[in-house]
């Protein structure tokens, strides 16, 4: 039996170190609900983030975060500059720079939705793989990191 196409993890895992990884996001979705929408989901502790989940290529992006610790704690990355993001729940948008942050009180939850336009190489029409990291903005000690990736091709197909 001859297979087609490539195959590429069949399961995404976010890394201990705070680190997820996404699939490609799509241009131009927009921000209401979808069946196809991608959940993250990102704890907030006073000693860092822990992340779990994934989105796939075109999906709406949908970032749940919960703060379990003692103190209020932000969440900033550049993949949202120049991005429209709702907040629901209970995040407090600030802008410092030219870089947008959210607070989240200890023991409260919010949830960021966006979708970020993908680079697409010339030559191939394949999605770049990019890094966005993410940070709080109030302790700079907690930091990690989003791998935006495509996969592309069959899994297990015959």
């Amino acid at each position: 039996m001859k297979r087609s196409g490539h195959t590429l993890g069949g399961f995404l895992v976010p890394f201990a170190a705070g680190t997820v990884l996404l699939a490609g996001l799509g241009v131009g979705t927009p921000l209401s609900a979808q069946a196809d929408e991608g959940k993250i989901e990102v704890t907030i502790k006073d000693d860092g983030y822990h992340v779990k989940g994934h989105t796939t290529p075109g999906a709406v992006t949908r970032i749940l975060l919960r703060n379990e610790g003692t103190m209020t704690h932000g969440f900033s990355s550049r993949i949202m500059k120049d991005v429209p993001v709702r907040a629901e729940g209970d995040a407090k948008q600030v802008v410092a720079h030219g870089v947008k942050s959210f607070h989240v009180d200890a023991g409260k939850s919010a949830t960021l939705v966006f979708t970020k336009p993908v680079k697409h190489d010339a030559a191939t029409g394949i999605s770049e793989t990019e890094q966005y990291g993410f940070w709080c903005d109030l302790h700079p000690h907690m930091k990690g990191e989003f791998l935006i990736v495509e996969t592309r091709g069959e899994v297990g197909g015959g």
